[in-house]
């Protein structure tokens, strides 16, 4: 954690976010590969288990991203969503209905853009101030 804690503390921002970003939409990426085999689905939105357990992996990872990282919070909390939708894309291959699941995506979306954004102000109040960790000095 001390690890990860430097990388989201580092001075360089474009690194660091991308990182945040790639490991938020790996959650999205488990989520649709897990909940759809565990369902016995084609896609995973299609399983009873979609609104019970991976709507708030997918959150809990836009939270937990967006307090590590402090930045990029809308990128972040849309990247699970946006993980899951490419991820079904390419298990499936689409299909007529993809236009109604990339505007589904977009707004059940907005809850991990607040989940990052809180996580982020959890992070920087943890932080201090700007969300870089100055080191005590005693």
């Amino acid at each position: 954690m001390i690890m990860l804690r430097s990388m989201a503390t580092s001075k360089s921002t474009g690194s660091v976010s991308w990182l945040w970003f790639a490991i938020s939409a790996s959650v999205g990426v488990a989520v649709e590969i897990i909940i759809s085999q565990i369902g016995q689905r084609r896609e995973s939105w299609d399983s009873p288990y979609y609104w019970t357990l991976a709507v708030p992996a997918m959150i809990a990872g836009a939270l937990i991203c967006g307090f590590l990282a402090r930045r990029s919070r809308v990128s972040i909390g849309y990247a699970p969503f946006l993980g899951q939708l490419i991820t079904m894309v390419v298990r499936t291959g689409g299909g007529s209905m993809l236009p109604l699941g990339i505007i589904f995506s977009g707004f059940i979306g907005l809850s991990g853009v607040v989940a990052a954004f809180a996580g982020a102000s959890l992070g920087k109040k943890n932080a201090g101030g700007d969300g870089i960790r100055e080191p005590s000095v005693r």
